[in-house]
C-alpha cells in the first residue's frame, strides 16, 4: 500500500507514455488516500513500526501533492477596470436529459438561461452547438466546432490547436483586448475517456456474483482505454504549451482537461498558471459526478501574473459536468 501510495505521489512527475499506471493512480489517488489513512490507524493500534514510514510519505504528499479539498474560499470585490469574470462548462451537446429534438432544444434554452443569468465577461463552452450563440447575445464569439468563447470584450484574433492526432476533442484560443491589455484566451477539451454505459457501471458497483476471470477483462479493457487516451492528451498538452510559448500575451487556460489535478498532464498545464480552485476555492472543486467519487477534472488557470478570486462550482445539474466561474484581478 506504501508502494502504490508512493507511485501516485509520483505520478504527476513521471509522463504516463512511460509510466503508463501512473495514469490508473492518479485516478484512484482519492482512493488510495482514504485506504492509506485507514491502514495508518490500523498500524498505530497495532504498534507496527511500518506506520512511521506510512506517516513520511503522507507528509510528503501533503506538502507536495495538489491538495484534495481547500478550507477556505478566498472573496474579494474587484474593481470593474482592472479584473474580469469568466466561466467554463462542457455542455454535453445539449443532450443531458434525452436526445430527442425537442428534448434538445428545451435543454439549450435552459442552459442559455443559466449562462445569461451568470452573465459572465468571457465564457468558455465545450460540447456546445453554434444553434444557442443568438441566445446569448455577446458582442464578440470565437466558435470552433464544439468549442466556443464568448466575450464581451474586443476578439481580435483567434485560431484553432491542431492536433496531430485525430481526436473528437477539439481546443481554440482567442485574443482580446482587456482594459486596454490583450490576453489570450484558451480553451481546451482534451482527448476524452471514451468510456462506455457498461464500463461506468463496473466503476459503480461491484456484482458478487461476477465471475472474477470476467471481471478482470472488463477491468482490463477499461484500463487499456485509460492509457491510450492519456498517452494521447501527453501528445495535445505538448503542442498546447508550444502555442502557450509562442502567446505574445499573458494566457487563461480554461476547460475540460479530463483528468485529475494529481495527474502529469494538469501539472504541465499548471506550470506558469495559477489554480482557480486552490487560490479562492473551498471543498472538493468536483466538477464530474458520474461515478463511486466526484472528480475534479474542469479548470480555470490564470497565468501566474494575475490572481484568481471568488471561485464556484455552480450547482445548477445542467449536463455530466457542472460549470465553475472565478475573477481574474489583472495585476499591474
Amino acid at each position: 500500500m506504501v508502494l502504490l501510495w508512493f507511485c501516485a505521489f509520483l505520478s504527476p512527475y513521471i509522463n504516463p507514455q512511460t509510466f503508463s499506471l501512473g495514469a490508473i493512480l492518479a485516478i484512484g489517488y482519492p482512493i488510495l488516500l482514504l485506504t492509506h489513512s485507514f491502514f495508518i490507524v490500523y498500524w498505530l493500534v497495532r504498534f507496527n513500526k511500518v506506520i512511521y514510514l506510512s506517516v513520511s510519505v503522507l507528509l510528503l504528499s501533503y506538502f507536495f501533492s495538489v491538495p484534495v479539498f481547500q478550507t477556505k474560499s478566498k472573496f474579494k470585490a474587484l474593481a470593474k477596470d482592472n479584473s474580469f469574470s469568466t466561466l467554463t462548462f462542457n455542455s454535453q451537446l445539449f443532450y443531458f436529459g434525452g436526445g430527442q429534438k425537442e428534448e434538445v432544444r428545451a435543454h439549450q434554452s435552459k442552459i442559455a438561461h443559466f449562462l445569461k443569468q451568470e452573465n459572465v465577461d468571457v465564457l468558455c463552452l465545450q460540447e456546445a452547438r453554434e444553434s444557442i450563440a443568438s441566445s446569448l447575445n455577446y458582442p464578440y464569439q470565437s466558435i470552433n466546432g464544439f468549442n466556443h468563447i464568448y466575450s464581451k470584450y474586443e476578439i481580435v484574433n483567434s485560431g484553432e490547436i491542431i492536433f496531430s492526432e485525430s481526436s473528437t476533442n477539439q481546443s481554440c484560443y482567442a485574443d482580446m483586448l482587456v482594459h486596454y491589455d490583450t490576453i489570450r484566451v484558451y480553451n481546451l477539451h482534451l482527448e476524452s475517456l471514451h468510456l462506455g454505459n457498461e464500463d461506468y457501471a463496473l466503476l459503480k458497483e461491484w456484482d458478487e456474483d461476477s465471475q472474477e476471470d470476467e471481471f478482470k477483462n472488463k477491468t482490463q479493457k477499461i484500463s487499456n482505454k485509460i492509457n491510450k487516451a492519456t498517452s494521447i492528451r501527453v501528445n495535445q498538452v505538448e503542442t498546447i504549451i508550444e502555442s502557450i510559448k509562442d502567446s505574445p500575451y499573458p494566457t487563461l487556460l480554461s476547460g475540460d482537461f479530463n483528468d485529475v489535478p494529481q495527474s502529469y498532464i494538469y501539472r504541465r498545464l499548471n506550470e506558469g498558471h495559477k489554480d482557480a480552485f486552490l487560490e479562492s476555492g473551498k471543498g472538493f472543486g468536483a466538477t464530474y459526478r458520474q461515478l463511486i467519487f466526484p472528480f475534479r477534472i474542469d479548470y480555470i488557470l490564470a497565468d501566474k501574473i494575475w490572481s484568481a478570486y471568488n471561485f464556484e462550482v455552480l450547482d445548477e445539474k445542467l449536463s455530466d459536468h457542472q460549470a465553475i466561474r472565478c475573477d481574474v484581478e489583472i495585476n499591474d
